[in-house]
């Protein structure tokens, strides 16, 4: 049989099977507040920061020694780093992307546009696990390894405790985090998947209720989610510091107020035609993609805390 009637016999389906992603939660803004304020060629944010001291005290009439408040007034500042990707594009195929509406094919034109879409998401990628480890050599801070947040360690073990063991260790954390009075109530609680699978297989002596919808129902409000970034794994293979054998929860407010990061509001753009870079030995051109972002910025990292634990 040739080919060109094995291919008339051939029926072709109206779909393209595509690469499937994890959901990029760092990156899109879910678990860290994400503003797309950065205005394009910035190099640093900066926004002032007050500290009061003094206090109020007894004075008699004519005192002549008066209590004195004031502030003190300095400049918070966080470097904006450059994320980018490129994609190739050679001689013959810039010849039929461009010929692509006489032949009367989008064929060029869509791998054109897939490769593009191929340096997005690779950028993409690459922001979210930045987001989430940092990178240590570019003083680039993690979300989850924050120098500033407060760590609580601990010898419980949650793959060996009953139901009411784990209830309180839950409790304990959750309501530790405001002691304080000032701290904002906790929204968000980042687990991995052997802790959220525990919490729900554990169930009470009568065996109606779970840890899991024990908690929800105490914190209705809660957001417990599971990710791969709270695993030792993860934490070592990207460099952040932590203690070895434990994974690293973390509880925090989900909000601008807390932490947050700032991005462009072109997400992952192409550079401008004069900075495509022409490779004349191989014959083809690199079309440059970037997007520029920030550190998570913790403004109270007080209301934050991580919880190390002994890894399953």
């Amino acid at each position: 049989m040739s080919t060109r009637l094995y291919d008339d016999l051939t029926q072709r389906l109206p779909k393209v099977l595509e690469p499937r992603y994890e959901q990029l939660y760092f990156e899109n803004g879910t678990l860290v507040p994400t503003d797309t304020d950065l205005i394009p060629g910035a190099r640093e944010v900066a926004y002032e920061s007050f500290t009061e001291f003094g206090d109020a005290d007894f004075i008699e009439d004519a005192a002549a020694n008066f209590p004195v408040v004031n502030i003190s007034v300095e400049e918070d500042r966080y470097p904006v780093f450059m994320v980018g990707a490129g994609f190739p594009m050679s001689l013959q195929d810039e010849r039929a992307y461009q010929n692509a509406s006489r032949l009367s094919t989008t064929t060029m034109l869509d791998r054109f546009q897939r490769r593009m879409q191929a340096a997005r998401n690779a950028i993409a990628q690459r922001i979210n696990r930045l987001i989430a480890a940092g990178r240590q050599a570019l003083r680039f801070a993690g979300t989850m390894g924050n120098e500033s947040v407060p760590i609580e360690s601990t010898t419980f073990n949650p793959y060996t405790a009953d139901f009411n063991g784990l209830v309180d260790f839950n409790v304990s954390l959750i309501e530790g985090m405001t002691d304080n009075l000032v701290t904002l109530e906790p929204t968000t609680f980042l687990v991995n998947s052997d802790y959220i699978k525990r919490l729900m297989s554990v169930m009470n002596v009568n065996g109606t209720r779970s840890v899991y919808s024990y908690i929800k129902e105490l914190y209705p409000s809660l957001d417990i989610r599971k990710i791969k970034e709270t695993n030792d794994d993860f934490l070592t293979r990207n460099g952040v510091g932590h203690t070895a054998g434990h994974d690293r929860f973390m509880l925090y407010p989900n909000e601008s107020t807390v932490l947050h990061r700032h991005i462009e509001s072109s997400i992952a753009q192409l550079a401008p035609e004069d900075y495509i870079r022409v490779d004349s030995e191989s014959l083809r051109k690199i079309y440059p993609m970037f997007s520029c972002v920030t550190p998570t910025i913790f403004d109270y990292p007080q209301d934050c805390k991580y919880i190390s634990i002994p890894k399953r």
